[in-house]
């Protein structure tokens, strides 16, 4: 447990190290792209899950399966 604490502790200095030697473009850059990261995929995924139980929605109430492709 120790050695876990240990090696997080420093992790999270050599973190802050890195964004304390960033230039603030840098910084601002890494700041709208970690944004946008955290905001698009978890609304993607929630997407795709919501239209894909609508489908198989869909597809209990009226009864039709989907089509097999053929090769």
């Amino acid at each position: 447990m120790q050695t876990i604490g240990r090696k997080t502790h420093r992790a999270v200095r050599s973190g802050a190290r890195t964004l304390a030697a960033l230039p603030w473009p840098s910084l601002l850059a890494v700041s709208i792209g970690l944004a946008l990261v955290l905001s698009i995929v978890p609304l993607a995924l929630t997407l795709f899950v919501g239209f894909l139980l609508l489908k198989f929605l869909a597809a209990a109430l009226f009864g039709r399966r989907p089509a097999q492709i053929v090769e």
